[in-house]
């Protein structure tokens, strides 16, 4: 497991695991230390809820994988208690509630527009590269009322870890994430504006730590998810000409929250570490060892979604975990699901037949562990209303939407 092809297209091994051992299986992590994985949807639902799972690593024994090593005060989030993480969740959460954003979500369509601009008469471009990569800085970097040194530094670090000819992984890049986290509050507490960060910093309701740790998880946690989900809706959505009618016609952000549930960008939870001996699908789970929930697999349970290896923007809505579940879900979903519409909307509505260029299979998932999404996604974007010809037509949609 965790390979490159098993990114790819994982649903397969997810399957089998599913029906066998109960679905939950012990499992040898990419590091080395073993977790025990937990694959089906009511079981991953259930332990999303259960408040004897603590992400906090204090929990932690033995030699079980414990997850990427956040140093204090960065790591609020694994290391706060159950009411300071509520408290950490609620101020971010009020910021980002659909009234606040409703000041801001029009200005979504103008920061995209620029990077969008970029593509016009360019034949062939890597997607991931151009687009996905630095459009998250652009966003975080209004939203936060970033100073341009900042802003800087955190595309050059995205560059650095998320490109596909990138060498270090994230967890390699601490001493940069540090340092942006720092002039980021820095400016924020000398900064009249009245940006979120702003706010944050002057409502008194945060500690010093819990304010780092904070901004640390708005700058790095949730930048990855949103590259691979807007990278692989747009493989998903080019060769699928029904599907791409169906968003361009219908609700698009329910359109966004299947894309979510089909492609599952964040494969795993963070780590949850039982306070107690806890009963899974037939296994008793020692206290103190790792439980590693598979939000990918739950997603594709034919026990909860219909067809499920499907992808289908017309699906009735149903509670996907693509973003987690109940206090731990990602608390960025609220930027996630917007920001990836607006960029879908602008970009078929601009470039009506925009094809990607190389063949489904011979595209290099990236095989991060927790996350999945396309390396490099060469596409081209060809004229306004101009068809760029493709081999197989609705034919090759058909086998498609019959495919994972």
């Amino acid at each position: 497991m965790f390979g490159e092809g098993f990114a790819r297209n994982p649903w397969p091994v997810l399957s089998s695991l599913r029906d066998d051992s109960g679905g939950v299986h012990r499992v040898a992590t990419p590091d080395g230390p073993p977790a025990w994985l937990v694959t089906r949807a009511a079981d991953v639902h259930r332990c999303l809820l259960d408040n004897r799972l603590s992400t906090n690593v204090r929990f932690a024994k033995g030699s079980d994988y414990r997850g990427f090593a956040v140093p204090a005060p960065m790591d609020a989030f694994q290391t706060s208690d159950p009411d300071d993480l509520a408290r950490l969740r609620r101020g971010l959460i009020a910021e980002l509630a659909p009234r606040r954003l409703g000041e801001w979500t029009t200005r979504i369509s103008q920061l995209i527009a620029p990077t969008i601009n970029r593509l016009e008469r360019v034949d062939d471009i890597d997607f991931v590269d151009r687009v996905a990569v630095p459009l998250p800085a652009v966003i975080l970097g209004d939203l936060l009322g970033l100073p341009d040194d900042a802003r800087d530094r955190l595309l050059a670090w995205a560059e650095s870890t998320m490109r596909a000819d990138a060498a270090p992984r994230a967890r390699d890049t601490l001493a940069s994430m540090q340092q942006i986290t720092s002039i980021v509050i820095e400016h924020g507490r000398a900064t009249p504006d009245r940006s979120v960060l702003a706010r944050l910093i002057t409502d008194g309701q945060l500690s010093g730590d819990q304010l780092t740790g904070l901004v640390f998880y708005l700058l790095f946690v949730w930048y990855e998810v949103l590259i691979d989900l807007l990278a692989g809706s747009v493989l998903a959505l080019s060769n699928r000409p029904r599907q791409l009618d169906t968003f361009r016609c219908g609700d698009q952000l329910a359109a966004v929250d299947e894309l979510l549930r089909y492609l599952s960008p964040q494969m795993l939870a963070g780590p949850r570490f039982p306070v107690v001996d806890v009963a899974i699908g037939g296994h008793v789970i020692p206290a103190g060892q790792t439980i590693l929930l598979c939000l990918a697999s739950a997603n594709h349970d034919p026990e909860r979604f219909d067809r499920p290896d499907e992808l289908d923007l017309s699906r009735s809505p149903q509670s996907h975990m693509a973003l987690g579940h109940g206090s731990h879900a990602c608390i960025g979903a609220a930027l996630v699901r917007p920001i990836t519409a607006g960029v879908l909307d602008q970009l078929f509505s601009r470039w009506p037949e925009l094809r990607v260029t190389n063949d489904e299979n011979a595209i290099t998932w990236r095989s991060g562990f927790r996350h999945r999404g396309p390396r490099a996604l060469p596409i081209r974007p060809g004229r306004p209303g101009e068809a760029v010809p493709i081999s197989g037509g609705e034919a090759s949609e058909r086998s498609l939407e019959s495919q994972p």
